[in-house]
């Protein structure tokens, strides 16, 4: 049931936003804006163009822990590196899949038109009915070529109308990406200042060479979780061999974490991902590396290894001495 749920909001937010002149007619490129990647890309692997890998999420908030499992409600934002019309020619199918589910909770869904920031969008709510009663509310709209889908999931029938203001009111920015906006009164953010970038995809010069970028904000200390992760394990799951091993290495002087884990598929197919983290002050970065294991670029393992997170994260304070209790009066 709850692989059902998720399929569906998927669905949401990938299909809702409606063909219209305001959306199949693209906008001017804006002006062109510099990006640096953290670390040294092999000189002959080709970056895609921005455009192509916009992907971003952020904006997670959660309302008061009244009125049922989900609390006042859950809010997050996305940008998606996909056109609308695309999205929903590929999604037909998937709604074939959910029309002819046997749940036996009743979903009612409708959808209505809307202007949001100056442009035609979708807004689509979906009802789960049953014990748990649930609302799904989504709002897409689709500029140059790229989709922006805010969702809204709440226990209580009716919404919370400083919420729906916000929902209408991430208007996207020049460069493509989300305005930071600030919860209002009762709700949190799930994690301040919390976000998610797809930074970037690189492609080798050879099939299945690929490298790409994520980036995170507002992530908490990993590295002193990371202490408790084993080196090396290995095993086999469903006929597929495994095998994985950690490193504890320095990215331009922060503490970070190289991995690399092995895939066999019979009849002796390899598969091979390598990833790179490091936390500093410019935020949590996650360099990733998949490729066949019948060949490794030398080229992407050395660039790997140049990923930077900036300055160390401070350490927290020790606490203070504690005084003496109770404590000696002063004479």
């Amino acid at each position: 049931m709850r692989s059902l749920y998720a399929l569906l909001i998927g669905a949401l937010l990938l299909s809702n936003a409606l063909p219209s002149s305001a959306q199949t007619t693209p906008a001017p490129s804006p002006s062109p804006v510099p990006v640096t990647a953290p670390f040294i890309a092999p000189p002959d692997w080709v970056q895609l163009p921005r455009g192509f890998t916009l992907t971003e999420i952020k904006n997670l908030w959660r309302g008061p822990r009244t009125g049922g499992p989900a609390g006042g409600g859950v809010f997050a934002q996305a940008v998606l590196p996909l056109p609308s019309g695309i999205v929903a020619a590929l999604l037909g199918q998937l709604r074939n899949v959910l029309a002819s589910s046997k749940t036996k909770q009743k979903l009612t869904m409708t959808t209505a038109a809307s202007r949001i920031c100056g442009a035609a969008a979708s807004v689509s709510t979906l009802h789960l009915g049953g014990a748990k009663p649930a609302v799904i509310e989504t709002t897409t709209l689709s500029q140059r070529g790229l989709t922006y889908a805010t969702v809204y999931v709440r226990t209580s029938s009716r919404p919370d109308p400083a919420i729906e203001s916000a929902l209408r009111s991430a208007c996207p920015l020049p460069n493509g990406g989300l305005p930071d906006a600030t919860p209002p009164s009762g709700w949190s953010a799930v994690q301040k200042g919390l976000d998610f970038e797809l930074g970037g995809i690189w492609l080798g010069n050879a099939p299945l060479q690929i490298m790409t970028m994520l980036k995170a904000r507002g992530m908490p200390d990993l590295m002193s979780a990371a202490q408790m992760a084993p080196t090396t394990t290995s095993g086999t799951q469903h006929s597929v061999k495994y095998r994985a091993s950690v490193q504890k290495l320095k990215f331009c002087g922060t503490p970070g974490l190289l991995a690399s884990a092995q895939f066999i598929v019979p009849p002796g197919f390899g598969m091979t991902y390598s990833v790179a983290v490091a936390q500093g002050t410019d935020g949590t970065f996650v360099l990733s590396y998949f490729h066949p294991s019948s060949y490794t670029d030398t080229g992407a393992q050395q660039s790997m290894k140049t990923l930077c997170g900036g300055a160390a994260l401070p350490s927290p304070a020790p606490s203070a001495t504690p005084l003496p209790f109770p404590p000696t009066p002063v004479r």
